[in-house]
């Protein structure tokens, strides 16, 4: 994706309590930010039943993982957490583990009869455990329904009071402990659906990169809603080409048809990546979609509005140079330029060297249902028979 924001006149759209996200000149009620982030992560793109109806309400889904974090902190704290090893340092009256010399020596804790050690205890104080309460207090900040906020902050104290802390302040460190603590293997499985819950729930209180314990207006800068925007693509499609039969990957690269390559090209020569690369079998079709955070239509030569052409250009050697006489889908397949937009609707195509390339806007200034369709209708055409 482009890191060009919309040129032209800023729209305001107020959502249905007053609040608006700013990005790059469009305003976008934060029902539909959080619709976004949740067509973009991991839990929405694992299928719980959970989500049945949601995106029709997407001012609700606070409340909907509130729910689950908080039925599922009651059911996890009827038995004792569950502890694990964590490394620490400590000055001691006795040694245990390894010895910090470094520290022993410099502030002289020998003279008072201590030693600096490093060693592994048991803890329930864990990344996991964290993520939980951090969640927990995260989500309270954003329900209206009073007894689950009072549920949420009690089941917070509670694993408080057991002696888990919560996450950094900071968005980068929490959302890389997020992250870290959503690293799942077999045997934790039972634990998965809950740490994905709790992610977003924290993604949802950080729209903006930045802590922000209220609900109000807030700014989402263009580098965060461009990568958002291409996440979130990824995932719906994704989810909804299921039952489609779709395939769909995300960031698949493409290689050059290259040859005659002199010997310092492959050091040089750029790679290209897909944004959203979708597959659909019973048709025997195959659609490449490049995400763009920019105005679709820009001001040409002689007075002519026209598409980027760079961004057509891109698109076009996309859907070139994956061509290969073995792959029958690659030899029609088509291509799409998807645009945010507000009030701006655009759908357009053409063939070129047997492909059909085009462009489409999805309006994130309507209802969070018309969002969907949206992005049902850019695709659909390209990938049926």
């Amino acid at each position: 994706m482009t890191p060009a924001g919309p040129s032209g006149p800023e729209r305001t759209t107020a959502a249905a309590d007053g609040s608006v996200v700013v990005a790059g000149g469009v305003r976008i009620p934060v029902r539909n930010v959080w619709l976004l982030l949740l067509y973009a992560s991991e839990f929405y793109q694992s299928g719980p039943e959970a989500f049945d109806g949601i995106e029709d309400y997407p001012e609700k889904l606070p409340e909907l993982l509130a729910e689950l974090l908080v039925a599922s902190a009651e059911d996890r704290l009827r038995r004792p957490l569950t502890p694990s090893f964590r490394k620490t340092s400590r000055d001691l009256a006795r040694v245990r583990g390894g010895i910090d010399t470094l520290r022993t020596e410099s502030h002289q804790l020998l003279s008072r009869g201590l030693v600096a050690c490093r060693f592994e205890e048991l803890t329930v104080d864990t990344p996991r455990n964290r993520l939980i309460r951090t969640a927990l207090a995260s989500i309270a900040r954003l329900c209206g329904d009073e007894e689950l906020v009072r549920r949420c902050q009690g089941q917070s104290q509670r694993l408080a009071q057991l002696g888990v802390g919560i996450l950094d302040d900071r968005a980068g460190q929490r959302d890389q402990s997020a992250s870290a603590a959503a690293r799942l293997t077999r045997n934790d499985q039972q634990d998965r659906s809950v740490l994905l819950a709790a992610r977003l729930a924290l993604q949802l209180s950080l729209p903006f990169g930045r802590t922000n314990p209220g609900h109000g207006r807030g700014t989402l800068d263009e580098r965060q809603f461009r990568h958002l925007f291409e996440r979130a693509v990824g995932g719906f499609y994704a989810v909804h080409g299921r039952g489609r039969g779709w395939s769909v990957q995300r960031g698949r690269k493409v290689g050059w048809k290259a040859s005659g390559a002199t010997l310092g090209m492959a050091a040089v020569l750029p790679h290209m990546v897909t944004d959203v690369w979708i597959d659909a079998p019973a048709s025997g079709r195959r659609l490449i979609v490049d995400t763009r955070f920019a105005a679709a239509i820009r001001p040409g030569r002689f007075a002519r509005e026209t598409l980027d052409s760079g961004h057509l250009y891109q698109l076009y050697t996309y859907v070139r140079e994956q061509e290969s006489a073995a792959d029958p889908a690659s030899l029609e397949a088509g291509g799409l330029l998807l645009y945010p937009s507000a009030g701006s609707p655009l759908t357009e195509s053409f063939i070129s060297s047997g492909h059909r390339l085009g462009a489409a806007t999805v309006d994130l200034s309507v209802a969070s249902v018309c969002v969907r369709e949206q992005l049902i209708a850019a695709a659909a055409p390209y990938l049926s028979a």
